[in-house]
């Protein structure tokens, strides 16, 4: 079976009823929020643009992403794919989506060129570790909140 397109689209007052109902797995938990603390950090926040991962013509997810305003990086966050899509590349694909949004549409969006991706994980959540490594992203000995940062650079 094959991966489904995925794509990410701004969380909108259509959508954010859809993005608050995404659940993570079990153990995941852990290590993400609610879908609905991650839509209020975007909407009450200065910093992160909360957007909704379909696949299938369905909303499966939610991830976000910011430009820090100090060295210009491109940070993903908050990502969350619904427990009942996991397993089939929806993460993969998102993180590809936001990188060729960036590649694409940069510096129109944000108003900062894209030069370099980055994002944190906590340093126990080894699937997630996984796919980011294999995307490209190396560990670069920085600590956000507990997390390990990792960074890739563009193209």
């Amino acid at each position: 079976m094959s991966a489904p397109a995925v794509t990410v689209v701004p969380a909108t007052e259509q959508n954010w009823r859809d993005i608050a109902r995404v659940r993570p797995a079990g153990r995941q938990r852990d290590w993400v929020a609610d879908a609905t603390y991650y839509l209020c950090l975007s909407a009450y926040g200065d910093l992160w643009r909360s957007c909704a991962i379909v696949a299938d013509g369905e909303t499966v997810g939610h991830v976000m992403w910011a430009v820090d305003p100090d060295e210009g990086s491109h940070w993903i966050g908050g990502l969350l794919v619904d427990a009942g899509r996991q397993g089939h590349g929806i993460g993969r694909g998102t993180v590809l989506a936001l990188l060729d949004l960036w590649e694409r549409e940069e510096p129109s969006l944000s108003g900062t060129p894209f030069r370099e991706a980055a994002l944190s994980v906590s340093p126990d959540n080894e699937v997630a570790l996984g796919l980011y490594r294999s995307l490209g992203f190396l560990e670069t000995g920085e600590v956000e909140d507990d997390e390990i940062v990792l960074r890739r650079a563009r193209g």
